[in-house]
């Protein structure tokens, strides 16, 4: 029998589901098709499969897919008091490498506005802003040798044009079975380069779903497979 604690948190999370299942557009069609659990399920991840978590912010989705598919975690994320956050986290799950750092194209510094999720090299102006190091996404990639990637999650607030591009020129598309990427409206020039990142991504992988700029999932087409029912 469920307490009054556990009783009270499962109305209030009834609540939100329902309140959040009533939104317009992309996001309430993203919660009437099941939430964030999407970011889990049906993925082509084994137990012992390398995943890449960039804008890892709290380690929810890391978290998440270890308990689900024991897999492997690279965890990127640049704002200092967040990677810290999730060192401590996983400080005893060897499964799990934080990388203190932003997931981008070519390996420099980069100034970043700090807004927890919206924290983002492109967006935010002010005092608030923070120098911070930027690794290279592809460089990154072919350090790992011939590893099989089962998927690579973006959400880092516009830098995902960025890394998408240079996996594509570097040719390494293919090393990945599958990308959940959040898509965002920023930086300037972003329409143009979605629809040439859709049109090159499309040769390698088949895109299962789709939230317009809120999340979706690619699948390698060797892997497509139909989700569960």
């Amino acid at each position: 029998m469920l307490g009054l604690g556990e009783r009270a948190i499962g109305l209030i999370e009834a609540h939100r589901r329902r309140k959040r299942s009533r939104l317009p557009g992309a996001l309430g069609d993203f919660y009437r098709s099941g939430g964030n659990a999407q970011l889990y399920e049906d993925l082509p991840v084994a137990t012992g499969d390398r995943v890449i978590d960039a804008g890892g912010y709290a380690g929810e989705w890391t978290a998440g897919m270890l308990v689900r598919y024991g897999c492997r975690c690279e965890l990127f994320e640049p704002i200092p008091e967040f990677a810290e956050a999730c060192r401590t986290r996983f400080r005893r799950n060897a499964l799990v490498e934080v990388h203190a750092a932003a997931l981008g194209r070519g390996v420099r510094r980069a100034s970043f506005s700090r807004a927890a999720t919206g924290s983002s090299e492109f967006i935010g102006e002010g005092e608030g802003r923070i120098e911070l190091e930027v690794v290279d996404a592809a460089n990154f990639v072919e350090r790992l040798g011939d590893a099989h990637i089962a998927c690579l999650k973006l959400n880092i607030e516009g830098g995902e044009y960025d890394v998408l591009e240079g996996l594509l020129d570097a040719g390494l598309a293919d090393r990945f079975a599958s990308f959940l990427v959040q898509f965002h409206r920023q930086p300037e020039g972003w329409e143009a380069r979605y629809a040439e990142i859709e049109s090159r991504l499309a040769a390698t992988h088949e895109r299962a779903w789709c939230y317009p700029m809120l999340w979706e999932k690619w699948v390698a087409k060797a892997t497509t497979h139909t989700p569960n029912t």
